[in-house]
This record gives C-alpha cells, structure tokens and sequence, in this order.
C-alpha cells in the first residue's frame, strides 16, 4: 500500500518567458525546511523555452508538476489551471521572477495556524532586478513597529488599493499569501480569466466577501523583483476597464464602509481607465470614442479635463522652448 504524503502548501508559478529566472524560483520554493511542498510550473504558452525548462525541472524533482495552458490566458487563467490540481493544505503564488528566503513558508504556516487566517500575508520586500542581494524596500511597512499581526476587512483591504493608502502606491493586491484551499473550493473561489490587472485583488477581496480571515504579518521572506519593463506598470484600457467592472460588481454587493471604500477605488480605478482609453480615442481621431470618454462620473470628467489642461501645457512649454 503506498502511504499518501500530506502536502502542507502548493506554490502556483504561472510562467511566462521566465527562462532567466524559473530555476531560482522554483529552488527557492523546494529549499523550505518544515513544510512538505510541491510546486505546480503552469508555462502561459510562452514563445521561447519556458516549457522545455518546466518539464526539465518536473524531471527533476518528484514535487515539481510542469503543465501548460497551450494558449496564452494570462496569468489567471494559468494559476486556475494549478488550483484545480493543487493538494496542498494551503495554496500560495509565486511569481516566476520573483523568490523566496529559506524557511518562509515554514514561519507563515504556523502564523497562520495560531492567528486562525483563512488568508496570511507576509509584507514583502522590493529589490531590483541585477542588485537582489541589495538594498530592500517593503512594500507596506504592516504591521506597524510593536505588532505582531494586522487584521485586515474588506474596507481595509480595499483602502490599502487606493493610491494615497499608507502615503504611497504600496497595494495589499501585490501581496503573495498563504490561503487556505479548502476555503476557495468551499467558496468556489478562482481567478477571474477575463483579468490581466488587478486579478489577485480581486480574488482576495471576494475571499473577504465571503467571510475569510484575513491577517497581515511582517515579512517572512518574499522577495519581489521590480523590473523597468514590469508587466504590472503597462496595461491599457482593457484591462483597466475589466478591474472597473469588477471593483463595480464587488461595490453593488457590498454594504457599509465596504462599500463606501470600493465605490472610492472604483472612481480612481476610473480615472486610470478613462485617461487611457480618451488617449487611444484622441490617436485614433475617434470623435464619438472622445466624446463617450467623458460620459463618466463628474469627478472623473473633471479629472479628463484636468488631464487635457496638464499636457496642453507641458506641449506648450516644448514648443515655446524649441522656438527659443
């Protein structure tokens, strides 16, 4: 009779045109003494050797599967592929550029056990692609000097997305936390495939939603590489239209400060998404996509028209310049 291995924490790494960087990632999940680990490789049909490299390392380790999506369905459509196999008592992502310390999931687990969390989340640390092992910036400096923890609801989880949240950009979405696999089939909780923005938010919002315990922690040991070219600093009206539709949807079901919170990133989720779009319909010469632009909420209207006013000077200012 071959005797079961409980698996402690599954480790998603949606892949794509990872080359450089897949091995250490998924070294850096197998090196966590006290946990049994397996890592679920989900390449996102990449054009070069993703795969090839995937299935050299499932080769390699016993806990290491390799699949693919065999089309490109962003990195949501990938990680639901990996949840749909995943054994672990808890699920975590890590993104396949990015790398963890020794031990990290170790820490968290019982973290997670004695805070009773449906959902854990370490702060994590920023570095810089070609200077990893150099300075260290965490993203949300939670909990606060003093505190072991941070319980997080849904307002606040919402609030800690708003740009001017802790005094700068640091989104709770961008966190990488242990969550209880149990809970997201109860909850028959995945990711939303029609996302390539904001899709991590807007799982753990639902999970939130949905009465999940959510704790913050100080870091553990997860290490986010920020690139120039990063994927999360480039994306257009589509993908910023379909985290307005969500944020929208999760606000018409919410009540309370919940919902006072989600309308309030849903007008600046807006006012990204409108700019966007009103700069592809002005390249375009699209008069009535200009025209629907401004067919918004009055605060994003005005924030349009302040927009147009900002570049209008700023091309003054060239032009009066190359004039001189």
């Amino acid at each position: 009779m071959v005797e079961t291995v409980q698996i402690d924490v599954s480790v998603i790494v949606a892949a794509y045109k990872c080359v450089a960087t897949l091995e250490r990632a998924v070294r850096t999940s197998l090196d966590q003494p006290g946990v049994t680990v397996e890592v679920i490789i989900v390449d996102d049909a990449s054009p070069d050797d993703t795969l090839v490299l995937a299935r050299k390392l499932a080769e390699a380790h016993d806990n290491v599967i390799a699949l693919t999506t065999g089309v490109n369905k962003g990195p949501s459509g990938a990680r639901n592929m990996a949840l749909e196999i995943a054994k672990g008592t808890y699920v975590t992502v890590l993104d396949s550029d990015d790398f963890m310390e020794a031990g990290r999931l170790a820490r968290m687990m019982a973290q997670a056990r004695v805070l009773q969390a449906t959902i854990l989340a370490d702060d994590l640390y920023k570095v810089i692609e070609g200077d990893e092992e150099g300075p260290r910036t965490r993203l949300l400096d939670l909990p606060k000097p003093g505190s072991d923890s941070f319980g997080v609801d849904l307002a606040e989880f919402t609030r800690g997305n708003m740009t001017s949240y802790n005094g700068a950009r640091g989104e709770m979405g961008f966190l990488k936390p242990l969550i209880l696999r149990d809970f997201l089939e109860e909850q028959s909780l995945r990711y939303h495939e029609d996302m390539r923005l904001g899709e991590d938010f807007a799982l753990y919002a639902e999970a939130l939603a949905a009465g999940a315990a959510f704790q913050i922690v100080p870091p553990a040991g997860y290490f986010a590489v920020v690139r120039p070219d990063s994927l999360s600093g480039s994306h257009g009206a589509k993908d910023l239209d379909a985290l307005a539709r969500r944020i929208k949807a999760l606000r018409d079901a919410a009540t309370g400060p919940a919902r006072d919170a989600l309308q309030a990133l849903w007008i600046d989720t807006m006012k990204r998404y409108s700019w966007v779009r009103l700069i592809d319909a002005v390249k375009a010469r699209d008069l009535a996509e200009i025209a629907a632009c401004f067919k918004a909420p009055p605060s994003v209207s005005i924030h349009l028209i302040n927009c147009l006013g900002e570049q209008f000077v700023l091309r003054t200012g060239r032009l009066l310049g190359r004039s001189t």
